[in-house]
């Protein structure tokens, strides 16, 4: 009997700090989640790269990194709070460096250098 209490107190400062986390960002893992569909349809397509009609190829290319373009500035518009590994993710990764779609078309394109 005299070990309910200690279980009770030992049951309760385990469950505490899962209730103490705030809740996930939605605008955080919104973007991550399109971001991650994004870099899955980069990955396919740039796979069909010798299969596919060059003018098919390019549009395609200059589509989805468009769509990329508008994809930064919701990042860019989105509070990561604090949230830091979700903001390095995207201020020193994604926003920084250039992705594939962007050497890709740079590649296929020098002439358009595009920051």
């Amino acid at each position: 009997m005299k070990l309910l209490p200690v279980f009770m107190l030992i049951a309760l400062s385990l469950w505490q700090p899962g209730c103490s986390e705030p809740p996930p960002n939605p605008c955080v893992e919104s973007l991550r989640q399109r971001d991650s569909i994004l870099l899955a349809r980069a990955d396919s397509l740039l796979r069909l790269r010798d299969t596919l009609p060059g003018e098919t190829y390019l549009s395609n290319l200059e589509q989805m990194r468009a769509e990329e373009q508008r994809l930064f500035l919701d990042v860019q518009e989105c509070d990561f709070g604090k949230d830091l590994a979700s903001y390095n993710y995207w201020y020193r990764g994604r926003l920084k460096f250039p992705g594939k779609l962007r050497q890709e078309l740079y590649r296929l394109k020098p002439e358009m250098e595009e920051r």
